[in-house]
């Protein structure tokens, strides 16, 4: 039987990396950073209704700082008094439970091509989840990740490891030095400073993660510490005491007696250090021996690919926007590329402040967007990109979101952003071609298509079917590009019709049966033109210029089409000279263009027209224009 062997990734940073991606942290940018963790129930409302930010409450505790703070000598648990005290111009945010969880799913999304098994919680040593079980609610991991770090520092808290079975898997990569590499910048593509670690156990490489002597901030393989398999024990001995699961106060004690590492700890007698550990005594004591059987919880991979960010300070402009956009979409492609998928259309909901938005709009609504009013958001700026293929890269992504909110003014601060990734599908997967040294990108044609889509609208961008009709203007229509199912028709039709020429032409005749095909117009106007009565001779208007029609000649007649509609076509179709300017050999520019006039016409400004005439009527319109 193989030996667990579990990966455990440890992002000290996450939740200042979390209030980064929302943008700067203060208008210099440069400020030190500290964060509060909490507020799940309470964050989203404070969002919407207030008008002004309000400072963090001063009884308040840091519970994380960047590098930059650490300088200046704040530390995790102070009070935000005593840290404002410090640092003049510390900057102090807050990152809820609920944004933690979902930035540890995407990293234990991506982390599942991996691996068997990824997870963000552990399951209770000696029991097993309940299949079908409901999982806690978000608020309720809160309270007992409350609870469990008032009982222990270590243990479940400070909720930054993701873990990955990679039981029997890390072959398939190379060995756990290069699986360790590849998860290495798959968290950093998520803009995440890791620390990775293997051991037999979650705690064990959790321990070493965190830890471990030889663990960076690169996450980088080479650089990781991987403790052989059934060495656990031996791979935790040099780790302080605070790696094991045990009290601050528990810690404080052992250190003061000069027990400083694991190894120490685990060389005195077993009787005396259990009567010392506290409540969990039986889980240190399993570490000490090497065994962690501690089972994972799945993560449940959810179907649709969410990302919001909700900002502490209104944002007024496009380009702060795209900023933040450019972030969400690079994560949602690192899922996506994880999952083997791509994506069809992205939702953007774009939060408004409530009580500038209802002061500027009233009842109102944008023209490029639809002006909703949600319970639980407010009022929001809501619109949605399709693309005519699914796509996966992050540039492709953004593309089509640019051009649309280039085009859109906000009416009010934003105050969040939310993006759903839809329509999810399998993506291509495009054969190497070695056989030249450049090929051609498969994605640039669909990643141009959305942002036109984006741009002019879905519906003007597709590809042209023919289409059976006797009306020359009916002859071939727009099909969008995402309906898969009418572009197939219509290329099996175009190729069906080609092949039926192609044989009818080497037989002598056309694929009707008649010698010649009748002329078809090379270009036809959204809207005929009337030209009244027409004849050899007749002057006709055409855009506000005089021309004569010089010759016509019949092409066509069809009868009583579309007879079952209450407006039945019965027309005759010709194609007429029209000539206009200086006769002789001196041509003068017109509207027509200067056309080579055809069996001796004059040498003046001339096109040949595309006209048809109603024979209910006797009125001519110009419909087009010939080659």
């Amino acid at each position: 039987m193989a030996v667990r062997r579990i990966v455990a990734i440890v992002l000290p940073q996450l939740a200042c990396e979390l209030v980064k991606q929302r943008g700067p942290v203060s208008p210099s940018g440069k400020a030190p950073l500290a964060v509060i963790i909490g507020g799940d129930e309470d964050r989203r409302a404070a969002l919407a209704a207030r008008s002004e930010r309000e400072p963090p409450a001063p009884v308040a505790v840091i519970d994380v700082v960047d590098d930059e703070a650490r300088r200046y000598g704040v530390r995790p648990g102070q009070k935000v008094v005593e840290a404002a005290a410090l640092v003049a111009h510390l900057a102090i945010h807050r990152v809820t439970f609920a944004e933690m969880d979902a930035a540890l799913g995407r990293v234990a999304e991506v982390a599942l091509g991996l691996g068997a098994t990824a997870s963000i919680q552990l399951g209770e040593q000696g029991a097993t989840q309940r299949a079908g079980a409901p999982r806690p609610s978000r608020a309720g991991r809160a309270g007992e990740r409350a609870a469990s770090a008032a009982r222990s520092p270590w243990g479940d808290g400070p909720y930054d490891t993701v873990w990955l079975d990679i039981t029997g898997a890390s072959h398939l990569v190379g060995g756990e030095e290069a699986l360790l590499d590849e998860l290495g910048e798959r968290v950093a593509a998520l803009g995440h400073r890791a620390r990775l670690a293997i051991a037999d156990g979650p705690r064990l490489a959790q321990a070493l993660a965190r830890f471990g002597a030889h663990a960076s901030d690169g996450g980088r393989g080479a650089e990781a510490p991987i403790a052989p398999p059934g060495k656990g024990a031996q791979a935790i001995g040099p780790l302080p005491v605070q790696a094991l699961p045990v009290e601050r106060e528990v810690a404080s004690f052992l250190v003061r007696l000069g027990v400083l590492r694991v190894e120490d700890l685990a060389r005195l007698p077993r009787a005396q250090v259990a009567a010392r550990l506290g409540p969990r005594t039986t889980e240190v004591m399993e570490l000490l021996a090497g065994r962690d059987p501690v089972p994972l919880l799945p993560y449940e991979v959810p179907r649709l690919i969410e990302e919001e960010v909700l900002f502490d300070e209104p944002v007024e402009n496009a380009e702060s926007l795209l900023f933040v956009l450019r972030g969400m979409t690079s994560r949602i492609a690192s899922r996506l590329a994880a999952r083997g998928e791509a994506c069809g259309r992205l939702n953007v909901a774009i939060a408004y402040d409530r009580s500038i938005a209802r002061l500027r709009l009233g009842d109102r609504e944008d023209d490029d967007a639809a002006l909703l009013e949600d319970d639980e958001r407010g009022p929001s700026l809501r619109f949605h990109v399709d693309m005519p293929v699914p796509l996966s890269d992050a540039g492709d992504l953004l593309r089509p979101i640019k051009a649309k909110l280039e085009r859109i003014e906000l009416a009010a601060p934003a105050v969040g952003v939310h993006l759903i990734a839809s329509r999810i599908a399998r993506a291509r997967q495009v054969q190497l071609d070695l056989s030249r040294d450049r090929s051609v990108d498969p994605d640039s044609l669909p990643a141009l298509l959305a942002e036109l889509s984006a741009e002019i609208g879905a519906e003007r961008v597709g590809v042209l079917e023919i289409a059976d009709a006797h009306r020359p203007e009916a002859r071939s229509r727009l099909v969008p590009v995402e309906d898969d199912a009418a572009m197939a028709r219509s290329s099996a039709a175009s190729r069906a019709r080609a092949a039926a020429e192609r044989s009818a032409a080497e037989q002598g005749g056309s694929a009707d049966g008649a010698e010649q095909p009748a002329p078809e117009p090379a270009r036809l106007l959204a809207q005929p033109i009337p030209l009244g009565r027409v004849g050899r001779g007749a002057i006709v208007a055409v855009d506000r210029h005089l021309y004569a029609i010089e010759r016509l000649s019949f092409v066509m007649r069809i009868d009583a089409v579309e007879w079952w509609t209450p407006t039945p076509a019965s027309r005759d179709y010709a194609r007429a000279w029209l000539v206009s300017g200086a006769p002789s050999g001196r041509a003068a520019p017109g509207r027509l263009g200067e056309l080579r006039p055809r069996d001796g016409a004059s040498s003046s400004s001339c096109g040949e027209a595309w006209i048809y005439v109603d024979r209910a009527t006797g009125e001519a319109f110009l419909q087009g224009w010939c080659a």
